[in-house]
């Protein structure tokens, strides 16, 4: 099971990319191999879409639904 998470793209202070990502495992959590290396790409993927100038509300992973406004 791929958890979703959402990140809210935004400029930061002095104008710096920054992400406010909500759904992330909590304290303690317990996760496979398999499910660390899924949050890691989407943890990635929402770096690159960050320091690519992506601004708004983005889920990860994407569907086909997700609105690409800028």
């Amino acid at each position: 099971m791929t958890t979703q998470l959402t990140a809210r793209h935004i400029a930061g202070r002095n104008g710096q990319p920054v992400a406010v990502v909500n759904g992330l495992p909590g304290l303690d959590a317990q996760m496979t191999p398999t499910q660390l290396r899924q949050l890691a790409r989407q943890a990635n993927q929402i770096a690159i879409d960050s320091e690519s100038g992506v601004r708004g509300m983005r889920r990860y992973p994407e569907d086909e639904e997700q609105s690409y406004e800028n």
